[in-house]
């Protein structure tokens, strides 16, 4: 009976360490200019690529981040997910950069 026993606690803690293996993901840095009003996209450190900010019909200003925001959006779509929002500013100028950190996770 207790080898059993033995046996099951030893075949549960392996089907439960199995089971909570770590997810693994893929990582995405979206970074929008508001100096070059450009998208530059890294993709889990295999692809990287620079678009256009494309504002439709709305004001192409320093403030509007909204090229950043439909970008993630779109990837949002795609099954990414945000994992934070970044902003930093250039010593040199008043232009800012803003940074979107995404994750998706492999199948």
């Amino acid at each position: 009976m207790k080898t059993n026993h033995l046996l099951f606690t030893v075949a549960l803690f392996f089907s439960i360490a199995f089971m909570n293996a770590q997810d693994k993901y893929e990582f995405m840095i979206i970074e929008y200019s508001t100096i070059k009003f450009d998208l530059g996209i890294s993709i889990d450190g295999k692809e990287y690529k620079k678009e256009k900010a494309d504002f439709s019909s709305q004001e192409k200003t320093g403030y509007n981040a909204n090229p950043l925001l439909i970008k993630v959006k779109e990837y949002q779509d795609k099954g990414w997910e945000v994992m934070s929002f970044n902003s930093a500013i250039n010593g040199g100028t008043t232009a800012e950069v803003h940074f979107a950190h995404l994750r998706k996770k492999i199948k």
